[in-house]
């Protein structure tokens, strides 16, 4: 429905020659009759203005409550990366999964620290927040006592996962400290109650408010002759396997923690967080945490469905150029934290 529709239906300033403007005066005209034409032209404007207002009011309205709205399932995260991981369990059976050309094959799930938060968009927020909520998710990773950085979680400057009103507002502060002069100049310095689209230089913003150092990987175009982005997939895969991560903690069916962060994924108009990685012997496939699509267990049999979270090689052939943020274990080093942000380019 149209905000004027709503006017209408409500009884806007218009409704009947007597009705109050906004000020609470009367537009009645007053004097006699050789002054009606000028109390009119004067009634009329009193009424355009009333309306204009009326109207103000009704988009404060609603944007207010879609905002409380928002804010009040900002926290609401409940599905993790530890509740995944049992529903890999059972869905590979014991190492086995469904391979690319269709049958079985033995497979290895590698996922991040067991305790980070599943953030969904609401309606407030659907169509420009994906890049708070994975925001959300990577804060929820540094601040749960699993985290991988030892004394993170008491060293993070918040005590729950900032809402996406106090993320903008982290944002704007970081800009006032000098963050991304030329971001904040792109966005007009203002985050604070907008719909804006933010990306990866903004959530490095947000996280250096924080104290925290994050690092971007920008994989400017595809590496395989199909189109795919055979490199990124590559240094993801590397980046959770690697020899310098920490001791895993195996699961049954091929489950393992690798102990990292995970990664915010960018690319145009989407972003979401990549949680691990699931190996097998012809297919590579990324788990991903998207906060467009609702992948919590099922309320009744408590299932998850692994395929939903899979992002395949293949599904990269559109997308020209992904960005990838991600935190070190030593992200809270007390060296300053560049405010002129740099990325490392590949190939």
């Amino acid at each position: 429905m149209h905000l004027q529709e709503i006017v209408d239906l409500t009884g806007g300033p218009e409704d009947g020659d007597g009705a109050l403007v906004a000020d609470g005066s009367s537009s009645q005209p007053r004097g006699g009759r050789g002054s009606a034409d000028a109390h009119g032209a004067e009634s009329r404007r009193e009424k355009s203005k009333g309306k204009h207002r009326h109207l103000q009011m009704i988009k404060n309205f609603f944007h207010e409550r879609g905002m409380a709205m928002s804010h009040r399932t900002d926290d609401s995260g409940r599905f993790t990366t530890g509740q995944l991981a049992a529903g890999a369990t059972v869905l590979t059976k014991s190492g086995q999964t469904v391979s690319a050309a269709g049958g079985a094959a033995e497979s290895l799930v590698v996922l991040c620290n067991p305790d980070t938060l599943m953030f969904n968009a609401t309606l407030a927020d659907r169509g420009w927040g994906c890049g708070y909520r994975n925001c959300q998710m990577l804060i929820s990773s540094l601040m749960r006592n699993a985290a991988p950085s030892r004394g993170a979680a008491s060293r993070m400057p918040v005590e729950a996962v900032p809402l996406v009103r106090q993320l903008q507002e982290m944002l704007e502060l970081a800009w006032r400290d000098g963050y991304d002069r030329e971001g904040a100049d792109q966005l007009d310095h203002r985050a604070m109650g907008t719909h804006k689209w933010i990306g990866t230089t903004e959530v490095y913003c947000i996280l250096a408010h924080l104290g925290v150092r994050s690092h971007i990987v920008d994989f400017h175009c595809p590496t395989a002759a199909d189109g795919s982005h055979v490199s990124m997939f590559s240094w993801i895969v590397e980046y959770f396997t690697s020899a310098a991560t920490p001791t895993t903690t195996g699961q049954p069916g091929g489950v393992r923690f690798a102990g990292k962060h995970p990664l915010y994924l960018q690319h145009q108009g989407h972003s979401r967080t990549v949680v691990g990685v699931e190996l097998s012997d012809d297919a590579i496939c990324l788990l991903i945490f998207d906060p467009d699509v609702d992948a919590r267990p099922s309320a009744a049999n408590g299932s998850v469905r692994l395929s939903r979270f899979r992002l395949p090689l293949a599904r990269t052939r559109r997308i020209k150029q992904f960005q990838i943020l991600y935190v070190e274990d030593d992200c809270f080093s007390p060296l300053p934290i560049p405010k002129q942000i740099a990325s490392q380019r590949i190939p």
